[in-house]
């Protein structure tokens, strides 16, 4: 039997989609070269109106192809409230008599109970006995970039955001059992030299790891650091800057195997927009932070969300929004126009309030060119600097630090030493760095 598997959205999702992968590579499943499968898994992003909206359109696009595929359709497009999720099954299907006729083929099943998705193949389609869903199975594919979800859910509930009411509260993954995933896929890495990866660590709210059962981020990292061999290194996903510790900051700054890059969002440099989106912070104490980041952890990158378009946003407030980022300097900026989403305070209280989309786009823009400007600066403040990537399709690859190089290198999946040349070329809100290769890592 074959499977197809796709996703959307952030590195949470992809993780996912992976451990699905292996799990069904374990139950003798082979993956589809042609996108026809005979199980199909869809892990969907509702995080604005625009993905919610890809994700359907996705939906529909396979289940027209594939109508008497078994299709699994979860993550953040499925609520946690079981009473709506008819309602997903009738988004789906809308008029179309083809994919009404094979209605029984889709299964719903919410985020905080992906577990489900291998249960239901292994009890109803492949008729096997059911195995822990927090089993380890071993990585099949040898590959050169890893993700593991170490934690899920969120606690904030900021007034724009879905995700705690599709992903459910804060929750970790035991210690031990991240430090036996990180073993199992160490034996598959080995200690080949021609060989690289890179291990991302993932989760909603990453910096909330632990906080359910006593630990932390920075007592996790420095329980798999001993496992990483010299050819790995690891990364850590986005962040709230709130969740960021003393610990945390110096196992970052101290150990060699651990990138030193951070996603933090930001969302707004206006404190009246950071009330009103519940963000827990002001700009003056999101700046300090960010000060001392740079001082602690040598040669940092740091990069960014941003939300433009904030119900009752003016010019003013997003002004300080460009003045936050430019003392920040981020070296990349993700710009997201707002969108109501349901169940949320904004949605609820705040959707009567019109949105100037033109402004809106104004907005967009000058964020646009403001993260390509920084990105180009941080580039050239490197100028001459080497540095160890992890060479991908086509050539290019990351420094530890997230800039994106271009080399000449043939070979993927390996380590090389690059010196950064000037700027190769530009892609959209950001720059990718020339590389000059000085030898293998």
């Amino acid at each position: 039997m074959r499977y197809s598997t796709y996703f959307l959205g952030c590195r949470v999702n992809q993780a996912e989609i992976e451990f699905f992968e292996d799990k069904l590579l374990k139950l003798g499943f082979e993956p589809s070269k042609d996108g026809k499968a005979d199980i199909i898994i869809f892990n969907t992003c509702a995080v604005t109106n625009k993905a919610e909206k890809e994700s359907y359109r996705l939906i529909r696009k396979i289940f027209a192809t594939n109508p008497s595929s078994k299709i699994f359709i979860t993550g953040c497009i499925v609520p946690l409230n079981k009473s709506f999720i008819n309602q997903v099954k009738e988004r789906i299907v809308q008029d179309n008599e083809v994919l009404k006729k094979n209605v029984d083929n889709i299964y719903i099943i919410p985020s905080t109970q992906k577990e489900k998705v291998i249960e239901i193949i292994e009890k109803e389609i492949i008729d096997k006995p059911h195995f822990d869903s927090l089993e380890i199975s071993p990585k099949f594919i040898q590959r050169s970039k890893y993700y593991i979800k170490v934690q899920d859910g969120c606690n904030h509930f900021c007034t724009f955001c879905i995700i705690p009411y599709t992903r459910g509260r804060s929750r970790s993954k035991p210690v031990e059992q991240v430090v036996n995933e990180i073993k199992d896929i160490c034996k598959n890495i080995g200690n080949n030299s021609d060989f690289g990866a890179e291990i991302t660590l993932t989760g909603i709210c990453l910096g909330e790891y632990g906080l359910d059962i006593n630990t932390s981020l920075a007592k996790l990292l420095k329980a798999i650091i001993p496992y990483i061999p010299e050819n790995a290194r690891v990364r850590l996903s986005s962040m709230d800057l709130i969740t960021l510790d003393e610990e945390l900051i110096e196992v970052m700054a101290s150990s060699p195997k651990i990138c030193k890059f951070l996603h933090l969002s930001l969302q707004s440099g206006s404190n009246r927009i950071l009330k009103l989106m519940k963000r827990n912070y002001t700009i003056e104490q999101y700046l300090d932070i960010i000060d001392k980041l740079y001082k602690t952890i040598p040669d940092l990158g740091i990069s960014t969300d941003i939300i433009v378009g904030f119900p009752t946003e003016t010019e003013e407030d997003f002004n300080l929004t460009l003045e936050a980022a430019k003392k920040a300097k981020f070296h990349r900026i993700h710009i997201f126009p707002f969108s109501f989403r349901p169940y949320t305070f904004a949605y609820q209280k705040m959707r009567h309030i019109k949105i100037d989309h033109e402004k809106v786009k104004e907005f967009e823009k000058k964020l646009m060119i403001l993260s390509l400007e920084q990105s180009k600066n941080f580039i050239t403040e490197r100028q001459g600097k080497e540095y160890d990537i992890l060479v991908e399709e086509g050539g290019y690859g990351y420094t530890h630090n997230f800039i994106r190089i271009k080399t000449n290198v043939d070979k993927v999946n390996c380590f090389v030493k690059v010196k950064i040349d000037g700027i190769e070329e530009e892609k959209g809100n950001f720059a990718v760095a020339k590389g000059l290769v000085t030898l293998p890592v």
